[in-house]
């Protein structure tokens, strides 16, 4: 992860492949049931692409995950374009 990190310090300088590196990462940690590890890659990806309705409803699901239904149902929003 400290490797995909240094790649991402500077998002208009961001490798597709660095940001593949976080949706895999986030969503291995997702299935490892490490919802807040998965929250902090789907926020960098956001960080970097604030657009990204991909990361928005990933982000999503894990903030269902944790239970925080309100903050899920406004990102399942965006990445719907609701």
């Amino acid at each position: 992860m400290q490797d995909i990190r240094h790649q991402t310090d500077n998002p208009q300088n961001v490798s597709s492949e660095a940001i593949n590196a976080l949706y895999d990462e986030g969503k291995l940690l997702l299935c490892m049931e490490r919802y807040e590890e998965a929250l902090r890659c789907y926020d960098r990806i956001l960080e970097i692409s604030p657009s990204s309705k991909r990361a928005s409803g990933y982000k999503g699901l894990a903030l269902f995950k944790l239970k925080r239904h309100a903050e899920a149902s406004q990102c399942y929003e965006k990445a719907l374009g609701c």
